[in-house]
């Protein structure tokens, strides 16, 4: 009896779980919704301000840390 009942419980939870996880799944999408258009904004204000030479230093270290990264790792240290 008391696998059937501790069966039942866990069940039960599970099924809890997955009802409440369309809500749960729909607030987060929100929220990086609203992180991600914050973040174009940010990436758009910094694009406009730097030195044009900059920008394409940086895209010259991302296009090398891309073309890196499988075979060291430590190339996508720019990123941080």
């Amino acid at each position: 009896h008391r696998k059937e009942v501790l069966d039942y419980q866990m069940n039960d939870c599970n099924f809890i779980k997955m009802i409440c996880m369309t809500k749960f799944l729909c607030r987060k999408f929100k929220e990086a919704a609203r992180g991600a258009a914050e973040s174009k904004i940010s990436f758009q204000n910094l694009n406009e301000t730097a030195h044009p030479d900059m920008v394409i230093l940086w895209e010259a270290e991302e296009a090398l840390a891309h073309a890196n990264q499988l075979e060291d790792p430590t190339a996508m240290d720019i990123y941080e």
